[in-house]
């Protein structure tokens, strides 16, 4: 009777983590302001959201009135992607007041922006059902050292996006949220920054970064099927969210492993 029991449940959970149900017509016609787009994941997610034959606007800036421009070429608004990031290079954190003052930056882009944005389009996006993609990160489950401002962010971005699906959720809003938390891909930046820390070195000798591609994929079916959170990649990024529960100081070890240069260790 167990064994029964037991083969339905790893079933069901093969079928929900699994099964690939993103259907490619889902997108044909629909109206997608991608933010952030200029490189990286967020011009593959352009490209593929344009093969799939969607409306696609794109940009590398984050003002309401370039939202507001964005929709009235479109004639409304299906999906927003929620992209752009301000991001740093690898440093400790010391208090200092140029510290304070990257702090107070990267929380107006990477988090105030995206409050405002979804705002100002969650009109529109009521109106024809729509979805809200947000990019968050690895950084935003786990804390990641050296970039305690960028993660900070995450963890708030994170925190907000949960909140309000729960609100939309309650009053029945026809909008969904997806969240993505995204590991290490080899975008030309993140590569760049762990190259010049000293980083690169550890952590490349242990997981190799997704193509941008890749990642940009994954999170066009997952917003596409309305999932509640996309992680990629997976296997490697999966195991760290679940052991930070289970087993904090086993992860904690990791993160610093792969993350201290010699330098510093």
């Amino acid at each position: 009777m167990w064994k029964k029991i037991l083969a339905v449940f790893i079933g069901a959970v093969i079928g929900y983590w699994f099964i690939d149900d993103f259907d490619p017509e889902s997108l044909r016609g629909k109206r997608v302001l991608v933010t952030g787009a200029s490189g990286g994941i967020g011009e593959q997610l352009a490209y593929h959201y344009a093969s799939f034959g969607a409306h696609v606007i794109v940009t590398s800036r984050r003002e309401q009135a370039l939202q507001q421009e964005s929709v009235r070429q479109l004639g409304g608004l299906d999906i927003l992607v929620l992209n752009h990031i301000r991001a740093h290079a690898l440093s400790p954190w010391t208090g200092s007041h140029d510290n304070l003052t990257l702090l107070q930056n990267i929380l107006d882009v990477n988090l105030r922006s995206y409050i405002h944005l979804s705002s100002h389009a969650m009109p529109h996006l009521q109106q024809r059902h729509g979805s809200v993609i947000v990019m968050s990160s690895l950084a935003g489950k786990v804390g990641i050292p050296y970039v305690a401002a960028y993660s900070s962010s995450k963890f708030a971005l994170n925190g907000f996006f949960s909140a309000l699906r729960n609100e939309f959720t309650t009053a029945g809003t026809t909008v969904s949220i997806t969240i993505c938390t995204i590991g290490l891909v080899g975008t030309e930046n993140a590569l760049r920054y762990l190259k010049d820390f000293g980083s690169s070195a550890a952590l490349l000798s242990i997981l190799k970064p997704a193509e941008p591609a890749d990642a940009a994929l994954a999170v066009v079916k997952g917003g596409a099927v309305r999932a509640r959170e996309i992680v990629y990649p997976y296997m490697s990024v999966k195991p760290l969210c679940l052991l930070r529960d289970w087993m904090p100081e086993l992860t904690n070890w990791i993160v610093r492993l792969t993350t201290t240069p010699p330098s510093l260790r």
